[in-house]
């Protein structure tokens, strides 16, 4: 059944505060940022906004939830039409360093407030966050396990939750870095690491 009118303004609505809502948090921070800014921002009342998120803190983590999501669904597209293990392991890679990059402003918002937010929230968004990534490996797991020999003894589950502990490791590490780091470098490292391992091949 296709959606109201009244249902698309409010999609429509709830995107737009998301957009702005996360502009904010990355010029202002987390704890600066009030609901009385977004709103104004917006152009609406603060009550109008309270009626698609019912604070500050669930605001902040629908942007992250929201965000993880279409990820997800853009990444897992890609990898069914990309070719072979290797070719879903490139694909799974480039993704995520693009990703990255094309949020990095907000990401670096995420590891300066996160924890802090995290720590304090009771609210089940913590939860949802964590469940919503642990479902992520488990999806890129099997995307992955479609490409890979049936007689391969790797577990896609630690082959998919590797990859991404690899690149996460890097891309935190480019986030809080003073002086330059070159990320076309370190992608292509990661990728020759997974498809071609460290050791050479010795020539039959």
């Amino acid at each position: 059944m296709a959606p109201t009118i009244k249902a698309r303004r409010r999609k429509q609505h709830r995107l737009e505060i998301l957009t702005t809502a996360e502009q904010i948090f990355a010029r202002q921070g987390y704890h600066t940022t009030t609901m009385e800014t977004v709103a104004e921002e917006c152009g609406w009342s603060k009550g109008t906004l309270y009626l698609y998120f019912k604070n500050k803190e669930d605001l902040f983590f629908s942007i992250l939830i929201e965000k993880m999501e279409h990820f997800s669904e853009t990444l897992l597209s890609e990898l069914k039409n990309s070719e072979g293990l290797e070719g879903k392991i490139a694909a799974l890679i480039e993704a995520q360093f693009q990703f990255l990059t094309e949020n990095k402003h907000f990401f670096q918002l995420v590891i300066a407030e996160q924890g802090k937010v995290m720590h304090s929230s009771d609210s089940g968004l913590r939860e949802k966050l964590v469940t919503q990534q642990q479902t992520h490996v488990y999806e890129l797991s099997q995307a992955l396990k479609e490409g890979m020999p049936e007689d391969s003894k790797i577990d896609s589950s630690i082959l998919a939750g590797s990859i991404v502990g690899a690149v996460n490791v890097h891309q935190l590490n480019w986030l809080m870095a003073t002086d330059s780091v070159d990320l076309s470098h370190i992608k292509s490292q990661i990728t020759s690491l997974f498809i071609n391992g460290i050791l050479p091949h010795e020539n039959n």
